[in-house]
């Protein structure tokens, strides 16, 4: 019998959901040192695009969670490591608006 490879989609989720709270830090911290108003509407559409892109794979990984229960614990674990960014980003918009900057 064949074995099954892990989906790459998990992979990919991983690192696009590590990648994008990275950068959304380094936007988010670079953004508190310089006050810049270039950094606040770069921080906005980045969020915009990478939430779009979250939702994007996120979606495919619970369709091949649904069709491929071989690796189910990992497609999990991507899950869990794509949704923590969304309290991340209320964190931060939460000390923006907090802080007024």
């Amino acid at each position: 019998m064949e074995e099954i490879p892990e989906p790459q989609m998990n992979y990919l989720g991983k690192k696009i959901a590590y990648y994008s709270a990275l950068v959304a830090t380094l936007i988010f911290v670079t953004y508190l040192i310089s006050n810049s108003l270039f950094l606040m509407i770069a921080g906005a559409v980045f969020t915009i695009g990478a939430a779009i892109l979250n939702v994007f794979v996120l979606a495919i990984i619970l369709v091949e969670l649904i069709f491929n229960k071989s690796y189910w614990r990992n497609s999990i674990v991507t899950v869990i490591w794509m949704l923590l960014n969304i309290p991340l980003v209320l964190l931060y918009i939460f000390i923006l608006s907090y802080f007024n900057l």
